[in-house]
């Protein structure tokens, strides 16, 4: 006696080749029509139409998924459905979709194996080998096993997913919090010009010129020079959220020069290590 049944992973697993190899013409499709059209969506669904109702009720009784996973769908006494049912199952396959997919998820419950679309449609997905004699013993009710081919697959579509959730939880606050300190080093490093002109004056003792000070930056708002020679550098409230930098001159001398800097309203491991003692 084999076992029947196809369960719920491995339809699962033949769901997810039979989306592989959809996505083939509905991308050819994405470059012919324009996107998020009702002729993209009238398209797509003649496309799928297609595939599941022609195939489901041709001689082979299964798509290149189920094919691959050695199953086919039938209907209750294990006969090949017409183009009609196949066409309705298609359509009944929308509302296991709509109910929050608990309708595809009910395979995994019930007594045959039966989702939502096969129970509205009277059919059933079994094993490849299974003879109409098969289905009419009442007491056949195995389901086949779960071989590594269904886990590899059923791993793809939700372990894969997952790591890559659990990676990017790690790397993206790292990359946002690289890509910020390296807008406010690019700021600090554009006020260099200005930094040269008030060394300049200090070392020549002669009045720093107070105001504000052209610097072209994506990252920086504004940049003022007072009259000791500190300079105010305003961020991007748009990129860097706002805060404002302080630089002010410490030892000013045509050879030599030194600031010291510090924030307000930026964290400090966004600033520069020198910056931060």
């Amino acid at each position: 006696m084999i076992p029947i049944f196809a369960g719920f992973w491995r339809r699962c697993a033949a769901f997810v080749i039979d989306g592989i190899v959809l996505s083939i013409p509905n991308i050819a499709l994405g470059y012919a029509l324009p996107a998020n059209t009702a002729a993209t969506f009238f398209a797509s669904v003649v496309i799928g139409l297609a595939y599941y109702a022609g195939l489901h009720s041709s001689k082979l009784q299964a798509t290149v998924g189920k094919m691959a996973f050695g199953i086919k769908v039938t209907d209750a006494a294990g006969g090949r459905i017409g183009v009609g049912r196949a066409i309705g199952r298609y359509f009944a396959t929308w509302l296991s979709l709509l109910v929050l997919g608990i309708g595809f998820l009910m395979a995994a419950f019930t007594t045959r194996k039966r989702a939502l679309h096969d129970i509205l449609c009277n059919t059933l997905v079994v094993n490849r080998e299974a003879q109409p004699e098969d289905l009419a013993d009442p007491g056949n009710n195995e389901v086949m096993p779960v071989g590594w081919p269904v886990w590899a697959v059923v791993g793809v579509l939700f372990v894969l997913p997952v790591l890559g959730t659990l990676v990017a939880a790690v790397a993206v606050p790292v990359y946002q919090e690289y890509a910020t300190r390296s807008q406010v080093a690019d700021a600090m490093a554009r006020v260099e010009p200005i930094k040269e002109e008030v060394i300049a004056s200090l070392a020549a003792r002669r009045s720093v010129q107070p105001g504000a000070r052209a610097l072209p930056s994506p990252v920086v708002q504004e940049v003022r020079v007072d009259a000791t020679g500190q300079l105010t550098i305003t961020l991007s409230k748009e990129r860097l959220g706002g805060g404002k930098v302080f630089m002010a001159p410490v030892v000013a001398k045509a050879s030599r020069s030194e600031w010291r800097c510090w924030a307000e309203g930026v964290a400090l491991k966004y600033m520069p290590v020198v910056c931060r003692e």
